[in-house]
């Protein structure tokens, strides 16, 4: 397993194959460490040195770190995700907490060595956000813009096209100025063809008024939703 000594700026992975004899490697990377999430082979770990605006990326088989990358302002991309991009094959990317950006990279160094961890594209959004979701068997990236201060952008998820990088908005917490409520943490279910997404509501006296929207991936329809929620965040499956 990987541990992510943030302050250090040092990744520790500990092979636990013989438990009476751990071996662990430390990996020096970038400052401050938070969140890391896989490549789609499972042998990178890809993780957010957020005071250094750098992604860093380990080989879990060599043990060692392959490469850093200047993303943009605070990446943050929480669980993160994978996808396919018909320009760079396959990518992974991050939100940021600084600036309403997306940032991608390639991700696959033996097929697409040119692209391989170098900044593939960015796509603007609205705000800057926490976190970005996408499943294998879907078109679309999911993407919130919690961290803008502003109700008419924090209440709204964008949705990004894999093959076009179109962006499409979506009003998610259709909530009273007074709850003070923002969208945010996409989960997919297993099958890929739905998107649960939370809404906070922050205002006081509110709080038990958030939620979780239940969204028709294909169509980016609402098709169900849990209310009466005290600050829903992550879903996982």
């Amino acid at each position: 397993f990987l541990v992510n000594v943030k302050e250090t700026g040092q990744v520790w992975q500990v092979d636990y194959s013989d438990i009476d004899n751990l071996r662990m490697d430390q990996i020096a990377s970038a400052e401050y460490l938070h969140d890391g999430f896989f490549d789609s082979t499972g042998r990178y770990f890809m993780i957010a040195a957020n005071f250094s605006h750098k992604m860093a990326f380990i080989d879990t088989v060599e043990r060692k770190l392959v490469s850093l990358l200047n993303t943009g302002e605070i990446p943050h991309p929480g669980p993160g995700a994978n996808w396919i991009d018909p320009e760079c094959g396959p990518v992974a990317g991050t939100t940021h907490l600084g600036e309403g950006l997306v940032t991608f990279w390639g991700t696959d160094p033996e097929n697409n060595p040119d692209h391989a961890w170098e900044i593939c594209g960015t796509v603007e959004t609205d705000g800057p956000g926490l976190f970005l979701r996408s499943h294998p068997d879907s078109p679309h990236v999911w993407i919130d813009q919690s961290m803008h201060p502003e109700a008419d952008v924090n209440q709204w998820i964008m949705v990004m096209d894999k093959e076009t990088r179109e962006l499409t908005p979506i009003h998610v917490a259709d909530r009273p100025a007074e709850h003070d409520a923002v969208a945010l943490h996409m989960e997919y279910d297993q099958s890929g063809t739905e998107v649960w997404v939370s809404i906070w509501a922050r205002g006081r006296g509110h709080q038990d008024d958030g939620a979780i929207v239940i969204y028709d991936d294909k169509t980016m329809e609402e098709i169900g939703r849990v209310e009466n929620l005290n600050t829903p965040t992550g879903k996982f499956n």
